[in-house]
């Protein structure tokens, strides 16, 4: 546990403006922190100053997907077309055996044509190899910001709008009902300057109109029938959900709450099903988890948690239509048949 409290990280607010006032990027990066809108942000950054004046290739490196010799063998082999390669590595502490000692081989002398960013959502030092990469590249914060620092990111994503000098009670409201990430901040904020038409329009009651108090209204709605396992209205919510109110990546980790609570109350068989465990969920959804966790069976809610970490990695690498994806994986573990 030592090492985790010792571990520091680059402020990403530092690390931006290394980045921006360095003539290149560096050849290695580790981002450590579990936003994934920074994380984007950074690695868009990067290949947005490699890329004018190189041709650039963006290559996911994830290891649920392929191989760790797989990974290493696209690291270490160099390309004859002299084109340059931004590797995103996700998730190194996925990797296993020797070839966790071949990534830091290779971090030690890497590959001059190529840029290597590992990403890992996890925050902290907690085994050897992270240990030795965090002692080779100073990992960068890529968490959530503080309270203070999400008003100023409010201000960007209203600014991107074209409103600017938003007032101070506004963007204090927006952290407020929508703060628990970047991508939800910047999806309501996007969704509310699509509704303004100056910024004398903008008010607490027009923020109220088209916030997050509705969706959080109908995410308890969501999970209420997602635990009683009824297809048909949870089908109903969960697409209203994600094609008018937010988006499936935010809708994705509440439900990986949900049915980690639900693994919870399986493996501790109701022992300790009182003691008090951080979660994002409402205190509405909480209560009734035992009784969730009756009308599903260990095995189904793991396979839940599955289908939850394949989307997620579909969101992180590629586009895909949050209505399908939603409806396949509620039919897929609601359906009791």
């Amino acid at each position: 546990m030592g090492s985790v409290q010792k571990l520091i990280t680059i402020p990403f607010e530092d690390a931006f403006s290394a980045l921006k006032m360095a003539k290149s990027p560096k050849k290695l990066y580790f981002l450590m922190g579990s936003d994934h809108y920074l994380q984007k942000f950074f690695i868009d950054k990067i290949y947005d100053k490699v890329s004018i004046e190189n041709s650039v290739q963006k290559v996911f490196l994830m290891p649920d997907d392929i191989s760790g010799k797989d990974i290493i063998d696209k690291l270490t082999t160099i390309d004859l077309f002299n084109s340059m390669n931004l590797f995103i590595l996700r998730n190194p502490n996925g990797l296993r055996g020797k070839v966790r000692d071949e990534l830091v081989d290779y971090c030690q002398n890497p590959i001059a044509e190529n840029i290597l960013i590992l990403v890992q959502d996890e925050y902290g030092a907690k085994n050897k190899m992270i240990k030795n990469l965090v002692n080779l590249i100073n990992p960068i914060s890529v968490s959530t910001p503080f309270y203070n620092k999400m008003e100023k990111w409010a201000n960007k994503f209203f600014s991107e709008n074209g409103f600017n000098d938003i007032p101070k009670e506004i963007i204090q409201y927006m952290v407020e009902i929508a703060g628990d990430s970047l991508n939800h901040l910047k999806n309501e904020t996007d969704k509310i300057s699509t509704n303004l038409n100056s910024k004398e329009d903008l008010n607490i009651q027009q923020v109220s109109q088209f916030s997050s108090w509705k969706k959080k209204l109908n995410e308890y709605e969501f999970f209420n029938l997602l635990g009683s396992r009824n297809l048909k209205k949870t089908l109903e919510f969960g697409r209203i959900l994600v094609s008018h109110e937010t988006t499936l990546m935010n809708l994705l980790y509440p439900m990986t709450e949900f049915f980690q609570e639900l693994l919870f109350i399986k493996i501790s068989r109701g022992t300790n099903s009182n003691s008090r465990r951080y979660t994002q969920l409402s205190r509405s959804v909480i209560k009734n988890i035992p009784s969730y966790a009756s009308n599903y069976s260990s095995k189904e809610i793991i396979s839940a948690l599955v289908r939850l970490g394949q989307i997620d990695r579909k969101i992180k690498t590629s586009k895909i239509n949050d209505e399908s994806a939603i409806t396949e994986f509620l039919y897929a573990t609601v359906n009791n048949g």
